[in-house]
C-alpha cells in the first residue's frame, strides 16, 4: 500500500488464522476446487494458497487420482476469453479442456481469482491480511479508502485480461468504479520499485525531502528482465539523471511466452522422457512436442492436458519443478519415479533446456538494443525479478552480453518488504508518465462498445466516424489507430477466444455459434477505400453477445475511464 502525500509504501502480509506461523509475505495464486463443487456452478473454492496446496497434495496421496483441481497460473486463461452465460444453455461459457478427461468452465477462474483478493477483505475463512507497520484500525481504515489499485500485466496482453481482472477487483469490493483500477507491465514495476520517488511538496517536512529506504540508485543504461510462471519480459531504458522526466515513450518492451512452466515441461520431454521407460500411460508419442525454447503455446496446451490426466503426469510435473529449483543450487541432483532413477546435471539442464530458452532470449535483446539505439557497453545494470531469472545460465549469459553491467536480483521477499513488483506497482501514482494512459482511458471494449451504439446503417467516412465520436466526448487523436483497427474487422483479442487459444476449449466451446459467427462474419464493411458500413447481421449478433457479456459485470462500457492520479490520491494499493 503506497500513502500518496508522504510517499511511505507499507507491505502486506498474509496470516492462516488457524496456526502461529510466521505471516506469508506473499501467497501464491492457487485454489482448490472439490469433486462435489465441480458438480455445481462456478463458485468460490475450497482453498486458497498454501492450503490449497497442502489439501491437494493429501488427496492425491489417499487416491490413484486426486478427487479435485488445483487451479494455478490463472493469468492465461484470463487473458485468453471473457466468461458469460450462453443464453440458450443457461451454461457459463467458455469450457476449458482441463485435462484429456477434465472440463472446467473459465468462470471458475475468475472466481478462484475474486476469492484471493477477498483475502485483504477478511472475507475468506481461514486466511486474513495485515499490514505489520499499521495498526489493525489504520489498516482496515485505508482498506476502506483506497482510491486506486494497480494490478500487473504482461507486455501486449489483451484488454480482455484487463477486462476480467478489473471485474474480478470490483466483485471483490476493493473500490466502487472501474477508473480506479489501472495496469501495468510487470517489467516496468520492477523499474519503478528500484527507482526514487519524485519529490512533491507532500513529501517533504520543514522542507527537507522524506527518504524512502527501499530506493536504489538507478542512472543510464538500465534491463529489466521478469520472468515466472508464463512469461519472460525485457525492459530497456535510459534513466535520465532527473527520474521525473522518466516517460512510457522512453521504455522499450518485448514479452517471450516462455518461462518457469514451460522449462518444466522441456525438461520431461529433453530429459527424462528419452530416458523413461513404463511410461507408455502417458501416450506422448501421440502428441506433437514442443521445440525446446519455444513458445509452441498449443502443442504446450495440449501437453499440459496429457501431463493432467494421469497420477504419472502430475508427479512428473512437480519433479521437473523440484529438479530445476533443486539444480539453481548444486550441481547435480538425484530423484526416483516409478521404480526409476535419474541423476541430471546443471550441463544437462543448460545444454538441453536452457540453451534454446538464452537463444530467444538473446534475440529479443537485440531488438531492443536496435529499437532504443543504447549501445551494450552502456548498459549499467541489470533487473532480474521472477523465479525463473534464479536459473544459473541466465546470470552467466548476462554477464557475457553486458559486460559492464552490474546485476539486481530480488527473486524472493525479503522479510516484511514484500516483492519487488507488488512495492513497483504501489508507487505508481509518483510515476503516472509511464501509464499506458490511451489504453486506459480508451479499451478496444469500450471503442467498439461505442462504434457499435453511434453508427448509423449508411456507410460513413473516417473523418466522419471519428467527428461522431469526438462529439461523444472521445478524444480521437488519442486513440485513432484502434478505432481504425476496428474498422478493418479486427475485434479486441479474446472478445472472442482465438485460434491462438483454441487449444485451450473443449470441441464444444470451440464450436460455440457465438464465437463461430463472429470470427467469420466481418462487423464492418468497406465500400471503396474511404467507407466503412456496419454490416447489419454483424451488429444485431454483436450486440447480442456484449450484452450477455455485461449482464453479469460492474462494467458497462458507457464512458471513458478517467486518471485520478493526484494529490485527492489517499492510498492505493
Amino acid at each position: 500500500m503506497l500513502h500518496y502525500q508522504t510517499g511511505q509504501t507499507y507491505p502486506l502480509v498474509w496470516q492462516e488464522t488457524e496456526t502461529s506461523e510466521q505471516p506469508l509475505a506473499s501467497l501464491p495464486a492457487i485454489a482448490y476446487l472439490s469433486a462435489s463443487q465441480l458438480q455445481q456452478a462456478p463458485e468460490a473454492p475450497d482453498a486458497l494458497g498454501y492450503q490449497a496446496l497442502e489439501l491437494a497434495l493429501s488427496t492425491l496421496s489417499q487416491a490413484e487420482m486426486p478427487s479435485g483441481l488445483l487451479l494455478s497460473n490463472i493469468k492465461p486463461y484470463l487473458n485468453a476469453a471473457t466468461p458469460y452465460v450462453n443464453e440458450p444453455t443457461q451454461t457459463w461459457e467458455p469450457v476449458l479442456q482441463w485435462s484429456d478427461q477434465q472440463t472446467l468452465a473459465l468462470r471458475w477462474y475468475h472466481k478462484a481469482l475474486v476469492a484471493l483478493l477477498e483475502t485483504l477483505q477478511g472475507k475468506t475463512a481461514g486466511l486474513r491480511v495485515i499490514a505489520p507497520t499499521l495498526t489493525v484500525e489504520t489498516f482496515q481504515a485505508a482498506l476502506a479508502n483506497l482510491s486506486s489499485v494497480v494490478v500487473g500485466c504482461l507486455t501486449g496482453w489483451s484488454d480482455t485480461y484487463c477486462f476480467n481482472v478489473r471485474e474480478a477487483v470490483l466483485t471483490a469490493g476493493l473500490v466502487d468504479r472501474a477508473e480506479q483500477i489501472y495496469f501495468i507491465e510487470d517489467a516496468i514495476a520492477a523499474l519503478l520499485a528500484t527507482l526514487p520517488q519524485p519529490i512533491t511538496p507532500e513529501r517533504q517536512f520543514n522542507g527537507f525531502p522524506l527518504s524512502n529506504k527501499a530506493e536504489v540508485s538507478l542512472q543510464g543504461g538500465t534491463l529489466v528482465v521478469s520472468a515466472g510462471a508464463t512469461t519472460t519480459e525485457l525492459l530497456l531504458v535510459d534513466v535520465p539523471t532527473d527520474v521525473t522526466l522518466l516517460n512510457r515513450e522512453a521504455l522499450y518492451l518485448r514479452s517471450l511466452a516462455y518461462a518457469g512452466d514451460a522449462l518444466d515441461q522441456d525438461i520431461i520431454c529433453q530429459i527424462l522422457y528419452p530416458s523413461a521407460s513404463h511410461w507408455d500411460e502417458l501416450a506422448l508419442q501421440s502428441l506433437d512436442l514442443p521445440l525446446p525454447g519455444e513458445p509452441d503455446q498449443e502443442a504446450r496446451d495440449r501437453l499440459q492436458q496429457r501431463l493432467r490426466s494421469s497420477e504419472l503426469g502430475t508427479r512428473l510435473l512437480n519433479a521437473a519443478r523440484q529438479l530445476k529449483l533443486a539444480l539453481q543450487q548444486q550441481d547435480s541432483a538425484t530423484f526416483t519415479l516409478n521404480n526409476q532413477q535419474w541423476t541430471v546435471s546443471q550441463q544437462d539442464l543448460h545444454s538441453r533446456v536452457a540453451t534454446p530458452y538464452l537463444q530467444q532470449l538473446n534475440r529479443e535483446l537485440n531488438v531492443l538494443l536496435n529499437q532504443s539505439g543504447i549501445a551494450v557497453q552502456a548498459v549499467r545494470q541489470v533487473i532480474c525479478t521472477g523465479g525463473t531469472t534464479a536459473l544459473p545460465a541466465i546470470a552467466h549469459w548476462l554477464k557475457q552480453k553486458l559486460p559492464n553491467t552490474r546485476l539486481i536480483q530480488a527473486l524472493e521477499p525479503d522479510g516484511m518488504d514484500g516483492h519487488l513488483i507488488a512495492r513497483g506497482l504501489a508507487t505508481l501514482p509518483h510515476y503516472p508518465q509511464v501509464l499506458d494512459d490511451v489504453r486506459h482511458q480508451y479499451s478496444d471494449y469500450f471503442l467498439l462498445h461505442e462504434l457499435m451504439r453511434i453508427l448509423p446503417d449508411e456507410p460513413l467516412s473516417v473523418g466522419r466516424i471519428l467527428q461522431l465520436l469526438e462529439n461523444q466526448g472521445i478524444n480521437t487523436s488519442f486513440c485513432q489507430r484502434p478505432i481504425l483497427s476496428l474498422l478493418e474487422g479486427q475485434l479486441p483479442i479474446g472478445l472472442v477466444p482465438s485460434n491462438d487459444n483454441s487449444s485451450l476449449l473443449t470441441a464444444s466451446s470451440r464450436q460455440n455459434p457465438d464465437y463461430q459467427f463472429l470470427l467469420l462474419t466481418p462487423l464492418f464493411l468497406r465500400e471503396g477505400n474511404q467507407l466503412y458500413g456496419l454490416n447489419p447481421e454483424g451488429r444485431d449478433r454483436l450486440q447480442r453477445y456484449l450484452a450477455a457479456l455485461l449482464a453479469n459485470t460492474h462494467q458497462k462500457l458507457t464512458e471513458p475511464l478517467p486518471i485520478e492520479f493526484g494529490a485527492d490520491v489517499r492510498a492505493g494499493g
